[in-house]
């Protein structure tokens, strides 16, 4: 990612336009355009204009873009707040109005975790892989599910590098999830199984991980391994109580979780104890999840009727 396009993800993930960004900098919005885009060079003075705007530190990440090798725990822990501003972003504008601020942000850092030094190589393979598995979500949000799959791929092995069990198991999951539309049942329940066998997995992993399994086995009969599946899925939800969620599933609630459960007991012909358990995780969601593309996603597989205000 050149320093232009560090500037254009950092500003589309702040929610701000390029003409509202050219009336902040005082820049035309036709050279910010030919900057962001690498047609001209990004100025010092440039900048400097959007960390003022942006209240980020980019003078140091344009560097890093520069020269991967220079990567530090700190220009990566500015990488993970531009990544949770993309995703509020994307839960009031959905998945296209940040999908190219992911993309870039993806390529960015696959090149840290390739050419980072070697004692930030985990960390920046595993923020890598969160980004990565994000940039699939998206992709899979639009319906893209090749371009989704093979992004998602990507996730898989950078978690591997990382040896991070928490993106190992979600990006696996997400893997299962996206593979889904191939029709290939056997392989989506393989990943499946690799992502529940994951050692020392975040519970809240565990249990997103398992009730989609049950989701799964329900929608294809199996009615008694998706009952064993979502007994999993309510154990391990249990067990996270009191822990605070990883910053990657900062979507989870319990609420959404009763969502999710309503889902599937729909897939398992309990239609009225679908709509009742996901009326009521509803109630217990915070208020800028409801409008949400995906909690709009989950309530159609409750009831294809069913909206937040149910």
């Amino acid at each position: 990612m050149g320093p232009g396009a560090l500037l254009r993800a950092a500003r589309e993930a702040a929610g701000i336009s390029l003409r509202a960004m050219a009336e902040r900098t005082f820049y035309s919005k036709a050279y910010l355009s030919l900057i962001e885009t690498g047609h001209r060079p990004a100025p010092a003075g440039v900048t400097a204009a959007y960390e003022r705007v942006l209240g980020a530190d980019l003078e140091r990440l344009t560097v890093v873009a520069r020269t991967p090798a220079s990567v530090d725990v700190t220009a990566l822990s500015d990488v993970a707040v531009m990544l949770a501003a993309t995703r509020r972003i994307e839960d009031a504008a959905g998945a296209v109005a940040v999908l190219q601020a992911a993309r870039g942000m993806s390529a960015m850092t696959e090149a840290f975790a390739k050419e980072a030094r070697i004692a930030a190589r985990p960390t920046a393979a595993s923020i890598a892989s969160e980004v990565t598995q994000y940039r699939g979500w998206l992709e899979h949000a639009i319906g893209a599910d090749v371009a989704a799959r093979r992004t998602l791929g990507t996730a898989v092995s950078l978690a591997q590098e990382a040896r991070d069990p928490d993106r190992l198991a979600h990006s696996l999951g997400f893997l299962g999830y996206v593979t889904v539309s191939e029709g290939d049942y056997a392989g989506v329940l393989a990943l499946s199984d690799a992502a529940l066998a994951v050692r020392d997995a975040h519970p809240i992993v565990t249990a997103y991980g398992a009730m989609r399994r049950a989701e799964l086995l329900a929608a294809h009969g199996e009615k008694q391994d998706a009952e064993r599946a979502l007994a999993l899925a309510d154990a391990a939800a249990e067990s996270a109580d009191g822990l605070e969620s990883p910053a990657s599933m900062y979507w989870w609630s319990k609420g959404f979780g009763a969502v999710q459960r309503g889902g599937v007991l729909s897939l398992l012909g309990r239609p009225n104890e679908a709509v009742a358990e996901a009326t009521h995780g509803l109630a217990a969601m915070p208020t800028e999840h409801l409008e949400t593309e995906w909690l709009a996603s989950a309530l159609r597989r409750v009831d294809p009727d069913m909206t937040p205000s149910v």
